[in-house]
């Protein structure tokens, strides 16, 4: 099969405008709209299931697979539901079709594109260090490197970058809780408000202060 031919099958042609027209019309007393999203949810659902599965029995669970999690812990489930929102609930069919169609289209929704993907920052990061790292520890690394908080940290130090590197794999091989990391580096960059509470707020130096002494602990 030509990898054109690859690409599209690991995705869906549904967009979020599509899904944004049906979920109007469903709630608005279209029947037809309505049973077209049911159906698009039955099938995406289990599609983006299988995935979740394979992802974690491949131990990618990193990168569109995080993202997916954190929207089903908010939704207190840990698979996407077969079963659609009410059609009177526009919003709700919106957000239910558009994060799986987010998650489907990701590339690194797939093993291949995850597995891919991670070798990539791994390979980067070994050019930084100079050091190489077992499966293990490339998968620890990956996995810090992909929450929100420590790529949005990466961008915002630009300069500083090869500092949070170091850290990033100091934290990785030890037994740090990826949720305090993250609270740690939210603090510095909810950024300092001089009119408003900053009893939480973190200097850049503060934060690696912690971040290192995480890492020891």
């Amino acid at each position: 099969m030509p990898d054109k031919d690859k690409d599209r099958a690991v995705r869906t042609e549904l967009s979020i405008n599509d899904i944004r027209a049906s979920a109007w019309n469903a709630s608005h007393g279209n029947p037809d709209s309505y049973k077209f999203l049911k159906e698009q949810n039955r099938k995406l659902a289990r599609l983006a299931n299988n995935r979740l599965r394979a992802l974690e029995k491949a131990g990618y669970d990193m990168f569109a697979y995080d993202r997916a999690i954190t929207y089903l812990k908010n939704e207190n489930r840990t698979r996407f539901s077969l079963k659609f929102a009410p059609y009177d609930d526009y919003k709700g069919m919106v957000k239910q079709l558009s994060e799986l169609v987010t998650f489907i289209n990701a590339p690194t929704s797939t093993v291949a594109k995850a597995r891919e993907t991670m070798r990539k920052k791994i390979d980067k990061i070994s050019e930084y260090t100079g050091n190489t790292y077992t499966e293990d520890q490339a998968h620890a690394i990956a996995r810090l490197m992909s929450t929100d908080s420590i790529s949005t940290l990466l961008r915002d130090v630009r300069g500083d970058s090869g500092d949070v590197i170091d850290v990033i794999e100091e934290l990785s091989i030890s037994d740090a809780n990826v949720d305090v990391i993250s609270s740690t580096i939210d603090k510095y960059l909810a950024g300092y408000d001089p009119f408003g509470d900053n009893s939480d707020y973190l200097s850049y130096d503060e934060m690696m202060d912690e971040l290192r002494n995480m890492s020891r602990r």
